[in-house]
């Protein structure tokens, strides 16, 4: 009888240590499948401020890109084109491969690429027809290599100070808040390209 009292307690406290290390062990692969950075760079958490960086996957799952968005601002025309909404935002982004491949941006026709979210809910696309000298547009980037490209937006004079969306290689969106004023480290120079 005191045999079976010392087994059936043994068993019990196996069961329940058993119990509590898949328990843990659930929690742990639970936890390690979100960090706290990947979660603040995607749409559930906040958008980052300009001028911080992720690291995104390219293209066809291709490579890794640093993305940053650098400087923007708020033109009334190119040196070549008008904007249909009244209003241009060139936002430039620093890009640079975070592996031994190249690695590109992905295309809207990737079901990727970059967009312009004014706080009244309106996408606007980024206008891949029009081209700033000095700013690279596009097409893969060698390893090693950084490029700085501009992205130009046609919005409304309202929709100043919008969030950009980029869409990369894995279908994850990173969000940056841009400010309404012009700003950065090549506000400058993008004034006097679209100058002409």
């Amino acid at each position: 009888m005191r045999t079976t009292a010392v087994t059936a307690f043994c068993l019990a406290a196996a069961l329940s240590l058993a119990a509590c290390s898949s328990e843990t062990k659930a929690e742990t692969v639970k936890s390690a499948g979100s960090s706290p950075s990947a979660a603040a760079d995607g749409p559930a958490g906040e958008p980052l401020p300009m001028g911080k960086g992720t690291e995104t996957v390219g293209a066809g799952g291709g490579g890794k890109l640093e993305i940053t968005p650098m400087s923007v601002v708020y033109a009334a025309k190119t040196a070549t084109d008008k904007p249909a909404r009244g209003l241009f935002a060139v936002v430039t982004v620093q890009e640079r491969p975070m592996t031994e491949v190249a690695a590109a941006e992905t295309t809207p026709t990737e079901k990727g690429g970059w967009q312009w979210i004014a706080a009244d809910g309106q996408a606007a696309n980024n206008e891949a027809n029009i081209f700033l000298k000095g700013f690279d547009s596009g097409g893969p980037i060698r390893a090693g290599a950084s490029q700085v490209r501009a992205r130009t937006f046609d919005i409304t004079n309202a929709q100043r100070g919008g969030t950009l969306t980029y869409t990369d290689g894995e279908g994850k969106s990173f969000r940056w808040t841009i400010p309404a004023q012009d700003s950065g480290p090549q506000t400058a120079q993008v004034k006097k390209v679209l100058g002409g």
